[in-house]
């Protein structure tokens, strides 16, 4: 047995010696003696002895009791005090410093034995009472657990630290009133918490209820009350003892788990778990809805067996297991119950246990038929017209290049018939767009009824059609197919109440004669049916050499045409237009020339469709309006007079041109052209839109412009339409007026039309007079101003400065 270490402080050596003989007398070990406070707290440090006889009245600044003060608060030592007399303020200081025994110098050897052993046993005690108490915080605080209790009598509750973490009270010993307690609680607890006490008390039964802390003090925090409500004795009030726990993490888990629940019970996703050797264990209600399978049935089953279709090789799943973080994704195939095969996208994953080895798997998957089929449905749109079904140009690229190289691998030609129905456009305008729709739809079924079932029929648009032949020896079984196609398509249909025989023009285009690949083929089969279209329709045309020039040439314009503007190569001429009553110039027509490097002075008449269909027209509109104000602008500073300028817009540009008003304000504003010396020249056609650019042409009219009809009695205008138009003049077309000295009617026709014009309070003017007689004539009868090659062909502004008709005064 190890011998207690004791520590002697006096300053009396005598005295200091003998009590060390004393104690080793008594098998004590006297580790060191001290003869003044300093130096009794460096050895007490160095030699931590067990325990510490001290001097009360030591020599130096500091006495024993300070001394025993500062040993005992930084090591624990209990310390014994040695004095020679009991002066009453010496010894309450020193009962202050919390002395374990007292003795009177000169100590008997028995009283020192039994004090020393009287201080080292309540030491002893002592320790291991803070000892109990320390473990028993610990283990409250690691389960987060509180000791509290509260009495009647103070009212106060008193309570262990770890409820000062849950409620956020101060690090001290908590004793507060009752009231202050509740406030801490959440107020729609208080009654509750109150109501539980109570009967808890009345019955001297247990207590057990659920709390929550005020949500302004922070995060609210869950606590579980569990407590024994004790009855008043004479010694005791009524009390209530009991503990507090933390539940908050609990909770927020338990929430989890049940929100993990819920969603393992109605998710649409089947869910399994099975057991490390992939047995099930669990299903959820979805799992038996997709599979078939009861959830009997399942358990205890292998998946892979029961469910996988096409099953992973055997060591997938060990495989799974090794990998970083257990989880695959994918798509494979599950097998209902009844045998039927569906495709399933899968999500694995696994679960290991505490010493990382694997426990269960768990698998989440959905039925993507669905899906699949809507790819397949969305892959079918994407490659098919919609209207007819037939392929549509994204896998008619795809076919046709396909059946190119068939025939190049096997050094054999393949064809392509391009058919645009001929008036199409007609059955649209009179009897609407559904008959219209019905009738592509016919046609789409007439012309893959009379293809070869090696053939491929597609739409690429409006009414634009074509079939690629496959492997075809000669040519001449192309025009098999365009023969049977062109009496197949010209069957009576059907519209409504309406019968209707539409024909099909046709180009075939023969690879590699043609075209070496499928936009050679295309453009030259296209071009071929322009060639039966103008041969007088429904009949088809080879691509010859002949045609493939006429293509070049039309190219070479359209590629011209991109650029002219940007090039000054766009030209504006004018041409006269005089009273009819004294040949006076009063107006001028702007028209276009295009000066091309190849092909020379170009007239509309060459370009203007090419234009049209390229969109080209728009910017060549715009910058023959500016232009045109702008020359009249000079001619008014060079003349001094004014002079009334006509421009032509087609249809195609009241319909590329949403701002055609606004842009026409613009150019006004910016030239200073006044808006009556404006004349907008529209055709017939322009007319056939009229709901579309009814508005236009009333926003121009509304500018204080002039319009014209240009070619008057070429088209087809309802004079009921005519009397509700914004227009100011009508130009006869100059077919009528060729012929106005003849014997035909035309002269008639004329008269008609300036009577009507009259009627409506139009101006009109004639336009195509080539001799004197013609003027006088159409004079006579009633025209205003005239215009053709009798008063001057159409010239540069220049040269029009220079005319005759130029230089002569005006009235």
């Amino acid at each position: 047995m190890t011998a207690v270490k004791v520590l002697v402080v006096e300053d009396e050596r005598i005295i200091a010696l003998n009590l060390k003989r004393q104690l080793e007398s008594l098998d004590y070990k006297v580790v060191g003696l001290a003869a003044s406070g300093t130096q009794a707290i460096r050895l007490a440090h160095d030699l931590q002895p067990d325990l510490v006889l001290m001097d009360i009245n030591l020599d130096g600044a500091m006495d024993g009791i300070e001394a025993a003060t500062l040993i005992h608060a930084e090591q624990g030592t209990p310390v014994v005090f040695l004095t020679a007399y009991s002066e009453d303020s010496i010894l309450k200081r020193a009962q202050e410093s919390l002395p374990f025994g007292y003795l009177v110098k000169p100590a008997e050897l028995r009283e020192l034995h039994a004090t020393v052993q009287m201080a080292l046993a309540r030491h002893t005690a002592e320790r291991e009472l803070e000892r109990g108490k320390e473990r028993l915080r610990l283990a409250l605080e690691a389960a987060e657990m509180s000791v509290w209790e509260w009495d009647s009598g103070s009212d106060q509750v008193a309570s262990s630290g770890y409820v000062k973490a849950m409620l956020g009270w101060v690090p001290e010993p908590v004793h507060e009133p009752w009231a202050k307690f509740l406030d801490r609680v959440h107020p729609d607890d208080r009654a509750p918490i109150a109501a539980a006490m109570r009967t808890s008390l009345d019955n001297e039964g247990p207590l057990n209820f659920t709390f929550r802390t005020r949500p302004d003090a922070g995060d609210i925090r869950w606590i579980e009350v569990h407590a024994k409500a004790y009855g008043a004795t004479a010694s005791q009030p009524e009390r209530v003892v009991g503990i507090l726990q933390d539940i908050t993490e609990r909770r927020r888990v338990d929430e989890q788990l049940r929100q993990a629940g819920v969603v393992f019970n109605t998710t649409a996703e089947a869910i399994f778990v099975t057991d490390a050797e992939r047995r099930i264990v669990s299903v959820n209600p979805a799992f038996t809805v997709i599979t078939g399978y009861a959830a009997a049935e399942a358990l205890g089953a292998d998946v892979e067996v029961l469910i996988h279709a096409r099953r992973h090789s055997d060591p997938f799943y060990p495989r799974l297991a090794k990998t970083e973080d257990g989880k695959w994704q994918g798509e494979t195939y599950c097998r209902r119950k009844d045998g039927t095969v569906f495709p399933a996208w899968e999500s694995l994953a696994v679960v290991r246990d505490t010493d990382g080895q694997v426990s269960h798997y768990v698998c989440a998957f959905s039925d993507i038929s669905a899906m699949r089929q809507a790819e397949d449905r969305l892959n079918h749109l994407a490659h098919h017209d919609q209207l007819t079904g037939l392929p549509n140009r994204l896998l008619f690229a795809d076919r046709m290049d396909h059946a190119i190289e068939q025939a190049l691998r096997k050094g054999a030609r393949c064809a392509l018939l391009f058919l645009d129905l001929d008036d199409f456009k007609q059955v649209n305008d009179t009897l609407g767009h559904d008959a219209g729709d019905l009738l592509l739809k016919t046609v789409a079924a007439r012309i893959k009824t009379a293809a070869r079932a090696s053939d491929t029929p597609a739409r690429l648009g409006g009414d634009e059609f074509v079939v690629i032949l496959d492997d075809i020896a000669h040519p001449e079984d192309a025009a098999v197919l365009a023969r049977k196609l062109l009496e197949t398509v010209a069957q009576p249909v059907l519209l409504g109440a309406e019968t209707v025989t539409v024909k099909t023009s046709m180009g075939i285009a023969i690879y590699p004669d043609d075209g070496g690949d499928r936009h050679a083929l295309l453009k030259a089969a296209d071009t071929a049916m322009y060639s039966a279209k103008q041969q007088g329709r429904n009949r088809f045309c080879f691509h010859t050499g002949e045609l493939a020039a006429r293509a070049s040439q039309r190219m070479r314009i359209e590629q011209g045409l991109r650029s002219a503007l940007a090039t000054d190569a766009m030209l504006l001429y004018y041409q006269p237009l005089v009273r009819a009553s004294d040949r006076q110039m009063v107006a001028v027509e702007a028209l276009l020339r295009w000066k091309h490097p190849e092909f020379g002075l170009l007239a509309p008449a060459s370009f203007i469709d090419v234009a049209d269909d390229t969109g080209v027209i728009a910017a060549l509109g715009s910058w023959v309006l500016r232009q045109a104000c702008n020359d009249m602008m000079a001619w008014q500073r060079t003349m001094g007079s004014t002079l009334r300028v006509a421009v032509n817009m087609s249809a195609r540009q009241f319909s590329l041109n949403p701002r055609l008003v606004q842009e026409v304000r613009e150019v006004l504003a910016a030239s200073g052209l006044a808006p009556e010396l404006l004349e907008i020249e529209v055709t017939e056609g322009t007319l056939q839109g009229l709901e579309q650019n009814m508005h236009l042409l009333n926003g121009l009219k509304d500018l204080g412009l002039r319009i014209a009809i240009d070619d008057f009695g070429s088209g087809h205008s309802s004079l009921a339409v005519l009397k509700h138009l914004p227009i100011s003049r009508l130009k006869v077309a100059s077919s009528f007026v060729r012929e106005v000295g003849g014997k035909g009617p035309d002269a008639a026709i004329i008269q008609a039309i300036v009577n009507m014009s009259r009627t409506l309070g139009l101006t009109v003017t004639a336009e195509g007079v080539e001799t004197a007689a013609q003027a006088d004539l159409l004079s006579t009868i009633g025209c205003e101003e005239l215009q053709g090659f009798l008063f001057g062909r159409p010239m540069p502004l220049e040269e029009l400065v220079r005319s005759d008709l130029g230089r002569r005064p005006r009235a």
